[in-house]
C-alpha cells in the first residue's frame, strides 16, 4: 500500500511560485499598503498621545507635590524616553492660604512629536497640578 500524495500531473511549484513572485501589473499592493501604514501610524500616534499625557500630566503634579514638600529637585522635572526634548517647565504658584500654608498650582504646555502625516504639528498638551503646602 502507496500512502504517498501524488500530485496531478499539471502541478509545477517552480511554475507556481515564478507567478506568485511575479509583480507585473500587481497595483493592489500599492493601494492596500499606502492606507494601511497611515492608519497603522495614525493608531501609533493615539497610544503615544494617551501615554504622553498620561506621563505630563503625572510628571507635573509629581513636581508640584515636590515642591509642597519642600524637595526642590529639577531632574524630577524632566522626562526621558520619546518625551526627553520636551522637558516641561513647571511655572508653580503659591497661593497663600489664610490658616496658614499655601495652595501650590503649577503648569506646564508640552508637544509630543508626529509619526504620522495627518497630525503634522504634533500633539500639544497643557498640564495642570495642585498641592497643599502645610
Amino acid at each position: 500500500m502507496n500512502f504517498s500524495s501524488k500530485r496531478p500531473k499539471s502541478f509545477s511549484l517552480y511554475a507556481f511560485v515564478r507567478t506568485v513572485a511575479s509583480e507585473r501589473g500587481n497595483v493592489e499592493s500599492a493601494l492596500t499598503v499606502i492606507p494601511l501604514m497611515l492608519l497603522f501610524l495614525t493608531v501609533l500616534q493615539l497610544g503615544l498621545g494617551v501615554y504622553g499625557r498620561i506621563t505630563i500630566d503625572q510628571m507635573v503634579q509629581g513636581g508640584v507635590a515636590r515642591r509642597a514638600m519642600g524637595i526642590n529637585n529639577s531632574q524630577s522635572l524632566t522626562t526621558e524616553g520619546f518625551l526627553s526634548h520636551a522637558n516641561p517647565a513647571v511655572g508653580i504658584t503659591a497661593i497663600p492660604l489664610p490658616g496658614g500654608g499655601a495652595l501650590d498650582f503649577g503648569t506646564a504646555t508640552n508637544v509630543i512629536p508626529s509619526v504620522t502625516p495627518l497630525l503634522p504639528g504634533g500633539d500639544r498638551i497643557a498640564s495642570s497640578g495642585l498641592a497643599v503646602q502645610e
